[in-house]
């Protein structure tokens, strides 16, 4: 009788290390995949069409190259595909969105309208109103 009580033990021991594996390969996922840094920001058009972008807080950086932008309708239409964004997003930091004038432009995108940046790491998208500059 002693050795299938060993036995048992033993069976749930090794129930248990697989268990406690696959909650921990879980817990790294979540975590390595990371939130997205809370941020505000300000768009304005200027007299030369141009749209810039302004960071405010209350805390957060986006790297270089972890962001992209593009223009959104008052309607919901989406103006072109995603843009790659230069320059790292910081609080007080300013981008021109170069890439939206010819929108501004054309009529399509102005005051009212919105800018979407997307935060590529998380994929969160910012969805930032454009206001007169």
């Amino acid at each position: 009788m002693m050795g299938k009580k060993g036995q048992g033990a033993i069976e749930y021991l090794l129930i248990l290390a697989a268990v406690l594996i696959v909650v921990a390969g879980a817990v790294y996922y979540v975590t390595r995949t990371g939130g997205f840094p809370t941020m505000s920001f300000t768009a304005t058009v200027g007299s030369d069409n141009n749209i810039t972008l302004t960071v405010g807080g209350p805390s957060g950086t986006i790297k270089d190259g972890d962001w992209e932008y593009r223009g959104k309708t008052a309607a919901g239409t989406i103006l072109g595909s995603w843009t790659a964004g230069s320059g790292e997003l910081s609080e007080g930091a300013s981008v021109i969105l170069t890439a939206l004038k010819d929108y501004v432009d054309a009529g399509q995108l102005g005051v009212g309208d919105k800018v979407q940046i997307r935060h590529k790491p998380s994929g969160h998208v910012y969805d930032v109103p454009i206001a007169q500059g």
